[in-house]
């Protein structure tokens, strides 16, 4: 019983939802907007018969449980003949064949309720005649390319089709568009920038619509720089005639905004005069690694995106000599048509054929201009073809081990040889002859090679010419040979401080070859080290001949002041003139006198009388004979009296008679001239009044100045000199107290 009720409540349920589109919508439904279903189309693909299409576009207010009911009137039948299609859940249906009138006007619209808002909304109304609503297939699989600012789009294309393309660039809103009936290109597109586009058609000849667009399709920019190939690293392999070459480089400058998705590589191997060996493959990465042999190759590689590929760039691998490979196997000149090579062959399974290349050396790389291939088995081979004489050819043997289709890994290199026809002698001589290292005997010669295109034959060596000068050059004055590997020398031998001019030239087996231009140069007159040492010498010489001109003019001037200006002392300086004058100038020397006569009386005593003691200064520090020392002032009292008492002694006057001549003197005066002597007699006394009269006027003959000139002091000692006698007799009675001394 419980089931009969839940049974009929479901069936009033679905009763209900089948009617709400018409029930909730028979008032007048609100006009298209987005807040509804709208842009219906209605529409068949292909066959009618297969179904006609009706599409729409959801409101705003769509969620999933809106339901949809799909209107349909015919203009040309009666009312009843309306369909409703309820509850459709999507925004698609199809309606069948049998529900159709194909050839009738048909007035279609879509509505809906809104359960929220209780609001009725329904499309636009659109009227057509189904069998005239055909719409063609969306177009697919389109392939596009770029290239040089053009855009080239290919599909599959058909002649009842008229295509409308839009495209805009990338990151813009609005399209540009383009019709075409078959495919298209586009023109003038800036060729760093990516575009976007989309492709929609319909028939030509008969009524028909739009189909629907295709996908958008992202076009990046285009790839305008070729890939940057750096320098390749070459490294040689343990078994001679293989090298190990890696090879890398950089995106395009434009692959910055253009991704790269992979690389296009080709090695070739390169056949003078046939079909290149050609190898191809593709990769990621930016880095690859061949095993080659010493023949020429190419290398290429361009990029690739999804616009296209960019140009490609490509690289020669030259050929490499390999000193070991010299001369393994053998050449012979058969004339200038034809050369004989001949090798030892090994037995090698993989061993598939031969390849040998040859041609001319030019500027000292060998230019293949000819390769041909030789069966396996063979031990020797005659290369045909024409060799010019005087000319060096290149001949490469290599040994294939794989198929043609490969080029990584499948050839080695087994022997190199050159050749010459017929050889001649050097067309020039060493070029950039330099000389260096010049001395008093020798000198380094260095010069450059002869290119091997200029040797026009196998260089065996050099030939060195120097001569005295250029002008003599008929006359060789050293002629030396040295091997083809050598590019110095030294000469030695030479002579010092000549001009010498020097000659180079090659030679070969048919004899020398052109001579050099000369150099010429000049030996140093001193060797290394002389020049210096003789500078040192003769700086040594004037600093000592200075020094000795020096010495020189010292003594002269000495001697030259010892003639025209002797050195005299002062006699005003001596103590004698002090106790006299007490440095008084002459005009008071009678005031004295009188003084020491008017008080003779007070130095009369008991004791013995004391000769009066002077004590010289020194009056200049560069007289000849220099004063006597203070020291001999500091004598006793009683060491004068002895002096006194004794006899004086006879002193040989010169011209130059000193102060100390004169204070022996003075003593003796006084004794002779004092009464307190009674020992003496008179004529003692007289006599040696005389003798000390004459050494006073001769010591007075020094006052006389060489230039005629008397001075003062002059005037004063020549004063007392005529004087003396008298004066020294006044002094007679006499007595000097003890503290009359000066000191």
């Amino acid at each position: 019983m419980k089931r009969v009720v839940i049974l009929l409540y479901l069936l009033a349920s679905l009763r209900t939802n089948f009617s709400q589109g018409s029930k909730n919508c028979d008032s007048e439904p609100l006009p298209e907007s987005t807040d509804g279903p709208h842009n219906l189309e209605c529409y068949y693909v292909g066959e009618i018969e297969n179904g006609f299409n009706c599409s729409w576009t959801p409101g705003t207010h769509h969620t999933n449980a809106t339901l949809y009911t799909l209107n349909i009137s015919w203009g040309s039948r009666k009312p009843s003949s309306s369909k409703l299609f309820h509850n459709i859940a999507s925004t698609f249906y199809t309606i069948q064949r049998k529900k159709l009138y194909i050839s009738d006007n048909a007035t279609i619209w879509v509505e809906t309720m809104d359960p929220r808002s209780r609001m009725c909304h329904k499309t636009k109304s659109i009227t057509l005649i189904p069998q005239e609503s055909e719409r063609p297939e969306t177009p697919s699989n389109i392939a596009y390319r770029r290239m040089s600012g053009q855009l080239h789009l290919i599909w599959h294309v058909s002649k009842k089709l008229l295509y409308e393309l839009r495209y805009r660039k990338a990151g813009t809103v609005d399209w540009l568009s383009a019709n075409f009936t078959q495919s298209g290109t586009l023109q003038e597109l800036e060729q760093l920038s990516a575009y976007e586009f989309r492709v929609r058609c319909k028939y030509i000849s008969k009524i028909s619509l739009w189909s629907l667009w295709s996908s958008i399709y992202y076009v990046p920019p285009e790839l305008i720089d070729m890939p940057q190939i750096r320098t390749p690293v070459t490294k040689l392999m343990q078994n001679p005639g293989k090298r190990i070459i890696t090879i890398q480089w950089e995106n395009p400058a434009t692959a910055i905004n253009a991704t790269v998705h992979e690389y296009n590589i080709t090695i070739e191997r390169l056949l003078a005069n046939q079909s290149n060996i050609i190898q191809s493959f593709k990769t990621v990465n930016r880095k690859c690694i061949f095993i080659l042999s010493q023949a020429p190759f190419k290398f290429r590689v361009l990029a690739y995106n999804s616009a296209g590929s960019s140009p490609a760039n490509e690289m020669v691998i030259s050929p490499l000599n390999l000193m070991s490979l010299r001369n393994k196997i053998n050449a012979t000149s058969l004339g200038n048509d034809s050369i004989l090579i001949s090798w030892k062959s090994k037995t090698n399974n993989k061993l598939k054929k031969y390849i040998v290349d040859w041609g001319p050396i030019i500027g000292n790389e060998t230019h293949v201009e000819r390769s041909e291939k030789i069966k396996k088995g063979l031990q020797n081979y005659i290369l045909k073809g024409t060799f010019e004489p005087k000319q060096r050819y290149r001949i490469m043997l290599h040994r294939k081990t794989k198929q043609e289709q490969h080029v990584n890994n499948t050839e080695i290199t087994i022997g190199i040889v050159d050749v010459y026809t017929l050889e001649g002698t050097p067309r020039t001589g060493p070029n950039n002859i330099i000389i260096t290292n010049i001395s008093k005997t020798s000198a380094m010669i260095r010069w450059d090679q002869i290119p091997e295109d200029e040797c026009q034959g196998f260089l065996q060596g050099y030939r060195i010419f120097c001569y005295l000068n250029e002008a003599s050059i008929a006359s060789t004055f050293i002629s030396i040979s040295v091997n083809s590997s050598i590019t110095c020398y030294m000469l030695t031998g030479l002579l010092q401080k000549t001009v010498y001019a020097v000659q180079i030239s090659g030679f070969t087996k048919a004899g020398e070859g052109t001579r050099s231009q000369a150099v010429s140069f000049a030996t140093k007159e001193f060797g290394e080290g002389e020049l210096q040492n003789i500078a040192v010498a003769v700086s040594v010489a004037i600093i000592g001949f200075v020094f000795l001109v020096a010495w020189s003019c010292s003594f002269l001037i000495r001697r030259i002041k010892k003639m025209f200006w002797p050195s005299i002392p002062n006699p005003g300086n001596s103590h004698a003139i002090q106790i006299i004058g007490r440095g008084s100038s002459l005009p008071h020397m009678d005031d004295v006198l009188l003084n020491l006569n008017s008080n003779s009386r007070l130095m009369e005593t008991e004791e013995e009388p004391e000769s009066l003691h002077t004590v010289e200064e020194v009056t200049s520090a560069n007289t000849d004979y220099g004063l006597q020392e203070n020291e001999q002032n500091n004598i006793t009292d009683q060491e004068s009296k002895n002096d006194l008492r004794e006899k004086p002694t006879v002193i040989q006057v010169t011209d130059y008679t000193t102060m100390e001549n004169f204070r022996q003197i003075m003593p003796t005066i006084a004794n002779c001239n004092t009464v307190i002597q009674p020992n003496r007699s008179e004529s003692e006394c007289n006599d040696q009044y005389q003798q000390s009269d004459s050494l006073i006027l001769s010591y007075m003959k020094q006052q006389v100045h060489p230039t005629g000139i008397e001075t003062a002091e002059d005037n004063l000692l020549g004063a007392v000199a005529t004087e003396g006698p008298e004066l020294l007799k006044s002094l007679d009675h006499v007595k000097v107290p003890q503290g009359l001394h000066s000191q």
